[in-house]
């Protein structure tokens, strides 16, 4: 992996581009665990592990002692995987702080609608329903009525 990589958007540290948060620090945590770090399960017979929650864990840890833990303002935000990494680890993130620390959470494109899509199925439920028996992660169930 690269030692530094170039940030654009919301994380640029160009004035012009981000005005808002260009002088912020920012840190990119590479999506590594295929649950958007919630994971945390072993299959020994399989001789697979699934650590997402543990790394999310050990990485905001390791980033609060270097000095994150005296932040004025702190943002966790993440775009697809990394989106839905932010919706689900939000609550955590602003408990790692004191409340004097404004938080907050910024999801991209990190819902995946669960929609019947052109062929008339259900690719993402499908998907996402592998990835949650697989992990062990807890089941979600939202159900809206149509009219």
């Amino acid at each position: 992996m690269e030692k530094q990589i170039p940030f654009t958007g919301i994380l640029s540290n160009k004035a012009e581009e981000n005005p808002d948060f260009f002088n912020w620090n920012r840190i990119k945590l590479r999506y590594c665990d295929g649950a958007s770090f919630a994971g945390d399960r072993e299959d020994k017979v399989a001789q697979l592990q699934f650590r997402g929650q543990r790394i999310w864990l050990a990485a905001v840890e390791d980033l609060m002692s270097k000095g994150m833990r005296n932040a004025n303002q702190a943002l966790l935000s993440g775009c697809s995987a990394g989106g839905l990494a932010s919706i689900l680890h939000c609550d955590e993130f602003r408990n790692f702080f004191p409340r004097s620390t404004r938080v907050k959470c910024l999801s991209d494109a990190g819902l995946f609608l669960d929609a019947v899509d052109v062929s008339g199925g259900r690719t993402l439920r499908n998907f996402f329903n592998g990835v949650v028996k697989l992990q062990v992660l807890i089941e979600i169930y939202f159900v809206f009525p149509f009219s």
